[in-house]
């Protein structure tokens, strides 16, 4: 018994600091019957507003204890925090609606907001989908590839916090609860862990050519992106940096791959203006953390006054 209790005292450190790096490295109207899909697409357009604006959220582990860290969220918490978005007439949305907006200027709910979970642990699918569920609402969640299914780092075995698998998240991806995006393959090193060389999220090392930036960078996205693309039958369309951090290159080079969205740890409310897809990249999230009541929630992500 004791030395159970000692071993997860020690995981429980061990993801404290891992999360904690994760901070301190970086900062309509209906149209009628017989309207043929055209008719009806102009006729969103043309009523939906030419700006709206997107509080996203960012969330990473649940646990019955978040022993004050602010990348941990207590399910009780998070229970809370969605009611409340759900009492206040908020609709989550998913990239697609975000895209098709900013693209079609297909009309958003009244409030929208979209909730986003990084890393892919697997308290996103024990404590998080079931409360999503049950509010009506869904999520993305970036997934860091290597890491899937695993309770290891790499092959170092050092504890890390349990990862999900894609066949045990599966089930909530075929029922609309969450949505799986790119978080890397292998671009979220821990310090003094990676043995080969240590990286900050997706920025080129000292010593390492543009080319062969460029090669590795590429090369990371595809894998994870094939990963995803296997297991559920899509590509990546949101792409989140590992810490924040990323430069122009990783901007220009994730555009030319299909990746539509990109988000960052910077704090603040987006703004979507429609023919615009400039507006989708490096955007903003608000990290919410176990002391955010439901009522403060939603006067952080209220819409700013004109």
């Amino acid at each position: 018994m004791q030395l159970h209790f000692r071993k997860k005292s020690l995981l429980r450190r061990l993801a404290a600091v891992m999360l904690s790096a994760c901070l301190l490295t970086g900062l309509a109207q209906a149209a009628p019957a017989e309207a043929s899909p055209e008719t009806t697409t102009a006729a969103a357009a043309q009523t939906s507003p030419a700006t709206d604006y997107l509080p996203v959220l960012m969330y990473h582990h649940f646990d019955e204890e978040p022993g004050g860290s602010t990348m941990v969220v207590s399910p009780e918490r998070f229970a809370e925090q969605m009611a409340a978005l759900k009492q206040a007439g908020y609709t989550a949305v998913t990239p697609e609606q975000i895209v098709d907006y900013v693209d079609n200027g297909t009309p958003l709910p009244e409030k929208p907001v979209w909730i986003s979970m990084d890393d892919g642990y697997q308290s996103n699918l024990t404590y998080a989908a079931p409360v999503l569920q049950k509010n009506g609402l869904n999520a993305t969640i970036y997934c860091i590839g290597v890491s899937v299914g695993k309770s290891t780092y790499k092959d170092f075995g050092v504890p890390i916090i349990p990862h999900f698998s894609y066949e045990e998240a599966k089930k909530w991806v075929d029922a609309g609860v969450i949505n799986i995006q790119n978080h890397t393959y292998d671009m979220h090193n821990v310090s003094g862990l990676d043995v080969d060389g240590y990286r900050r999220g997706v920025l080129p090392r000292p010593d390492e050519s543009l080319d062969s930036y460029m090669t590795t960078f590429r090369n990371d996205f595809h894998k994870a992106n094939d990963a995803i693309h296997a297991a559920f039958g899509y590509d990546t369309l949101a792409f989140a940096y590992p810490f924040g951090l990323h430069n122009a290159v990783t901007e220009g080079m994730l555009q030319t791959m299909g990746v539509r969205l990109t988000v960052t740890i910077r704090e603040g409310i987006n703004t979507l203006v429609k023919g615009d897809p400039s507006c989708l990249y490096s955007m903003t999230r608000f990290n919410i953390t176990d002391d955010v009541t439901g009522a403060q929630l939603l006067e952080k992500i209220k819409e700013p006054v004109k």
